[in-house]
């Protein structure tokens, strides 16, 4: 659904619906209240200079609006937008630039029989909050409040975001009806706008605006009285959202599959992109110079933007290079210091809190740093969690590689050649090890990293630089005993004994 910001343009259309009662026409503004701002996760979505809608933030960096704010049929094509597209997050009144911000749409994923569309940004939103996705559909007659920044009774295109009441009946399709409420409305613009339910102290979307009738909207002619909407459910869609809008460990550039960050003998950083096979794309340099001898890592988003940053140690700073969207990094951000021989990784969230971890090795002995993301991220005092017998360990992260909901640890004893698995506990700490993987010596295997899910199989995987130069991609397996090194294939053909760290 769509909204023409030319009034002429409106106009044209609502004679073309008004001829034509067997189908409601396009919603593409909510004329009611003020909006609070705990609602600041709806977006305001331009594409181009004609058409407006709204949409609500399902993950840092993926909006989710109308299908049809796209395209006439609700049939828009898959990857970069066709028109030029910003979205507005963060911002309940579009007057005020301190909070949220605008950002650019860099791909479409649309539903396949759905008036839903999922907007990827160019870089994520830090500091809002995403809707939460309900789990269950509407009841007949529950009360629902619909969000939009579209056109009001008085106002062609208003700077803030307006809320309605309405009662919602849902059938066995996509469809949910919404009944107005007072003189709540669902007028031009208000297409893919958040309709909520609120259970207690928590509030969560049930669906997005799709079509009404607009009577009462202005621009609309009087003799058009009804006031009915529809929404497009979500409950039944919330794998599709997730699966699509969630994070993938281990990717930076932002396409869902997981990267290799390598240190040159140069001294520069640069960047491997996975390619969703365990094999890895043409490098791109993202450090121009002077990473010799820091330890780096990836694993977690430090800024609150929904992508990965790369955490490293350098010249004795503790430092947080924010990650602009597509891999490459920002200025540094200093967040503690630390020994220049310490050896960090960014293993995830440790202890289930929602915020990214540390953990480091120094003097013998293994510390969990507690990370809190932000636009100024920062991490707790350490935390003893290994007592001794760590300086001979490579550390390297896994992900979750058991499946149980905590995030591991993978340790090499380079004095044998064993590849430690430590599992993780809902504490922070590590269970007892149990063996991953043997024969990886720092004579055949100088280096190795995990690789998350590098193959995207729901299996924890691993890189290795071999003593022959090469590269070689460990696809993860399991047993009995837990996770285990699987076969191997060589994915990097020469040039890796330039290489002095992975990650």
């Amino acid at each position: 659904m769509t909204t023409k910001r030319s009034r002429s343009m409106w106009a044209l259309g609502a004679v073309a619906v008004l001829a034509s009662t067997a189908a409601i026409a396009p919603a593409s503004a909510l004329n009611g209240t003020d909006a609070p701002a705990q609602l600041n996760f709806t977006a305001k979505i331009n594409v181009g200079d004609d058409v407006a809608c709204t949409g609500v933030l399902v993950s840092q960096r993926w909006v989710l609006t109308a299908a049809t704010c796209f395209a006439a049929d609700g049939k828009p094509a898959a990857g970069k937008p066709a028109v030029a597209t910003t979205v507005t997050v963060g911002r309940t009144d579009l007057t005020q630039t301190t909070a949220g911000g605008t950002r650019t749409a860099v791909e479409l994923v649309p539903h396949a029989s759905r008036d839903l569309v999922l907007v990827k940004l160019n870089t994520g939103i830090a500091g809002v909050k995403p809707v939460a996705l309900a789990a269950t559909p509407v009841t007949a007659g529950e009360n629902v409040q619909a969000a939009g920044f579209g056109r009001t009774r008085t106002t062609w295109v208003p700077d803030t975001l307006h809320t309605g009441a309405f009662t919602a009946d849902g059938d066995t399709t996509a469809n949910v009806s919404l009944t107005a409420s007072g003189d709540a409305l669902v007028c031009q613009g208000d297409a893919g706008g958040p309709v909520l339910r609120t259970t207690g102290q928590t509030t969560e979307l049930v669906a997005v605006t799709s079509r009404s009738w607009q009577g009462g909207c202005l621009g609309t002619p009087a003799t058009e009285t009804r006031t009915g909407a529809v929404a497009t459910r979500t409950d039944d869609v919330r794998a599709w959202i997730t699966s699509t809008a969630t994070p993938v460990p281990g990717d930076m550039n932002g396409d869902n599959k997981p990267d290799l960050v390598a240190i040159e003998d140069t001294g520069k950083l640069w960047l491997y992109p996975g390619t969703g096979t365990g094999a890895l794309g043409a490098r791109v340099q993202i450090g121009s110079g002077g990473w010799s001898g820091a330890s780096v890592t990836h694993r977690g988003d430090w800024t609150g933007d929904g992508v990965e940053d790369v955490v490293a140690v350098v010249a004795g700073e503790l430092r947080v290079y924010p990650n602009r969207g597509d891999g490459t990094l920002a200025a540094p951000i200093k967040i503690g210091t630390m020994s220049t021989a310490a050896r960090i990784v960014g293993v995830g969230d440790t202890d289930r809190d929602g915020q990214p971890d540390l953990v480091a090795t120094y003097d013998d002995k293994l510390y969990r740093y507690k990370g809190t993301r932000g636009p100024a991220p920062a991490v707790a005092a350490p935390v003893l969690i290994g007592t001794g017998g760590w300086s001979q360990m490579t550390l390297t992260a896994p992900g979750d590689a058991d499946k149980d909901g905590t995030v591991d640890l993978l340790a090499r004893d380079t004095t044998d050649g064993v590849v430690r698995h430590y599992m993780g506990q809902t504490n922070g700490t590590f269970a007892s090890w149990t063996e991953y993987g043997h024969g990886y010596t720092t004579t055949t295997r100088p280096l190795i990293a995990g690789a998350a899910d590098a193959n995207r199989d729901g299996i924890a995987d691993m890189w290795a630089t071999t003593d022959e130069g090469t590269l070689r991609f460990y696809k993860g397996g399991s047993s009995i005993h837990g996770p285990i090194d699987g076969p191997s294939v060589e994915v990097g053909t020469g040039g890796w004994g330039t290489i002095k760290s992975i990650s």
